[in-house]
């Protein structure tokens, strides 16, 4: 006689060799997986219009730029890129020359 140790702490006793009962709970298993593979698919559907309705709703709360922010915020990110590559391109002379005169 076996004693079985269920996940609440309580024990059972299993009379046999309960090979049997594997076979059932195996059985019953597949059962509720394609029970829940043909459910799945209309629920599927329904989060994914809910995850849209959701992405519109957000969207419209997101503040859009005007023309003139655009515009401006665009220059400043086009100055700001200028600038940088001024400052490497100033590096990489200064620091060529240098390794040069080391080199001789």
């Amino acid at each position: 006689m076996a004693v079985a140790k269920k996940q609440d702490g309580s024990t059972k006793k299993d009379k046999g060799t309960g090979v049997g009962k594997e076979l059932v709970k195996k059985d019953n298993r597949k059962e509720v997986a394609k029970k829940n593979a043909t459910s799945n698919k209309p629920k599927r559907i329904e989060q994914t219009k809910s995850f849209f309705r959701g992405v519109m709703n957000e969207l419209k709360k997101v503040h859009w730029p005007t023309r003139k922010e655009t515009m401006i915020y665009t220059s400043v990110v086009l100055v700001s890129v200028v600038f940088v590559a001024v400052l490497i391109w100033v590096f990489d002379i200064i620091l060529g020359s240098a390794m040069g005169m080391l080199i001789k």
